[in-house]
């Protein structure tokens, strides 16, 4: 399994309660983070520098709470303009990634993110997959902004370590509830599962 997350939280936020059944079913998992994160810091608080180790650091203990076995992180600058040569590097690059990992699952932003770096993640992932041969079945996940769901994933039991992970991202929460509004998403996202459901991730299956 792959995830590629633009930002470190967006793993946790998106599909984080089902890196979790994979992780239950022994499946191994890698995670990719493809922006550094550094202009979360929008009030500019902090040194650069050590506002994107903690970004990491918080990262990989949240990767240890969902049972992420390998991280990544590619560092580039998030909320920036982008141009078709820098879609075209990041693409080439994942499309190398996709044919040395060769994962079964990859899981990244659906198309309809709002949020740019959300957007172009989702489009370098689309162009990589074709690079790549068409490896690799592709899960779009929703962070903030809804997707027509083809997938719905009961997550009631994996659910606290979603939470637990997102609450490592102290850095993030010190403006934004969070935990608060994910939970919103996904206990509204069970009315897709049978009567009963608590908490559900929905996927765009891109197949």
């Amino acid at each position: 399994m792959l995830v590629i997350a633009p930002h470190p939280d967006d793993e946790s936020i998106g599909p984080g309660a089902t890196l979790a059944l994979h992780a239950e079913l022994g499946d191994p998992i890698a995670a990719l983070f493809v922006t550094s994160g550094v202009h979360g810091d929008s009030d500019r608080r902090h040194d650069p520098q050590e506002y994107v180790r903690v970004r990491q650091e918080e990262a990989r203990a949240a990767a240890g709470v969902l049972g992420i076995g390998r991280t990544d992180f590619w560092g580039y600058p998030d909320s920036m303009v982008v141009t078709e040569g820098d879609l075209a590097g990041v693409a080439a690059r994942l499309a190398d990634v996709l044919a040395a990992e060769r994962p079964d699952v990859i899981y990244a932003p659906h198309r309809g993110e709002s949020h740019s770096d959300h957007h172009f993640v989702a489009l370098a992932v689309e162009r990589a997959r074709k690079l790549a041969g068409g490896r690799g079945r592709v899960l779009g996940y929703e962070v903030w902004s809804p997707l027509d769901a083809d997938v719905a994933v009961d997550v009631a039991r994996t659910y606290a370590r979603k939470l637990e992970a997102i609450r490592k991202y102290g850095s993030q929460l010190e403006k934004h509830d969070i935990p608060r509004a994910v939970d919103g998403l996904n206990r509204f996202r069970a009315v897709l599962l049978p009567p009963g459901g608590q908490w559900a991730e929905v996927f765009e299956d891109r197949g």
